[in-house]
């Protein structure tokens, strides 16, 4: 009887450490300012488009989390890119004010950087 509870509680233990594990682990689509490869201190910009999409990584794989419309505030972090410059990344960075679309101040997300002036 001993034994078997041992076993039970080894079993019960390890499948409570993989769910802790799997439950804390991020979503495979959600990318942190982790891809950015130059930070900036932090400046606002405007979209300068209309339907731009605000993305969950850098890149139009990622899901978008809505559409952002000229005029929306967005406060920019760091960027992808290399020497391709500027107009060729991605920023990351959150939205300031509640958007057109509806998209909550403090979401954090990309958008293409030709989009933001």
């Amino acid at each position: 009887m001993k034994l078997k509870h041992q076993a039970s509680m080894v079993v019960l233990s390890a499948v409570l450490m993989l769910g802790g594990s799997i439950a804390m682990a991020p979503t495979a689509s959600a990318v942190g300012s982790s891809a950015c490869r130059f930070n900036s201190p932090d400046v606002n910009f405007k979209v300068v488009t209309s339907g731009a999409r605000f993305r969950s990584g850098p890149g139009s794989k990622y899901r978008a989390k809505g559409t952002l419309y000229r005029g929306d505030s967005f406060r920019y972090f760091c960027r992808t890119g290399g020497l391709g410059g500027f107009m060729k990344s991605w920023s990351y960075g959150k939205i300031l004010k509640r958007t057109t679309s509806g998209i909550r101040p403090g979401t954090r997300g990309w958008v293409y950087s030709k989009y933001l002036d």
